[in-house]
């Protein structure tokens, strides 16, 4: 059974339930999953251990950060392919709540799908499409208010329907633009009643990879994924 990364506000406890889940969407590959007929084609990329990552290009695979071990060996099962992966940088469950990995790019098919960053940010009612494991989910960008006013500005990024939709690492995504919104990091309990779920913006994705130095092997000699 998957467990589910979990924010309880009753009585100020606070738990987190690890989730393994996440996937990558928009392009063509051989792993599709469709929503109702309309939703992205997606490729899972698969981290051993740890759960799904969205494969951003360049070699570069992003993840939330309670998935993954940076002192494990890591490999990542991607187009029928497993290739190990370096961490290029690990971020904090409290804090920004990503991992980004590296992979040699030359070992992947020319034609893997890959995610751009959308450069608007969601508002309350918005549409959006989750993909988690193979499932792409419709729901909408929930307001802050939802939360108890002093997680409101902690955390502002939030989806609703909250039991249908992927769990923590799942991709966010544009359901009109099809870009990435963000990678869902933890769900919001208050009073007993789950409320939303939160994701890492594409702002804090920016910040989180600015400066980020590939490796030095890296094909197509890009020195920073900023």
């Amino acid at each position: 059974m998957q467990q589910t990364e979990t924010t309880a506000l009753t009585k100020g406890t606070r738990t987190a339930l690890l989730s393994l889940v996440l996937a990558l969407a928009q392009g063509m590959s051989a792993s599709q999953a469709q929503d109702n007929g309309s939703g992205p084609l997606i490729a899972v990329a698969q981290l051993v251990p740890g759960g799904p990552a969205v494969y951003l290009g360049s070699g570069l695979l992003l993840t939330a950060a309670h998935v993954v071990n940076p002192g494990a060996d890591i490999a990542v099962v991607i187009a029928r392919t497993k290739l190990p992966a370096q961490v290029l940088k690990q971020g904090v469950y409290e804090d920004i709540d990503l991992s980004l990995l590296h992979i040699d790019q030359n070992k992947l098919p020319a034609t893997l799908p890959t995610v751009q960053l959308c450069s608007d940010p969601p508002w309350p009612g918005d549409p959006v499409i989750v993909i988690d494991a193979g499932q792409a989910t419709r729901s909408t960008i929930a307001a802050p208010n939802v939360l108890p006013a002093l997680y409101q500005h902690r955390f502002p990024t939030l989806i609703k329907d909250v039991a249908a939709t992927g769990n923590s690492g799942s991709g966010v995504f544009d359901a009109t633009k099809k870009c990435l919104l963000g990678i869902m990091s933890r769900k919001f309990t208050v009073n007993g009643r789950d409320v939303a779920k939160y994701f890492v913006s594409a702002d804090l994705i920016r910040l989180f990879m600015k400066g980020i130095e590939l490796p030095k092997n890296n094909p197509n000699n890009a020195e920073r994924a900023d």
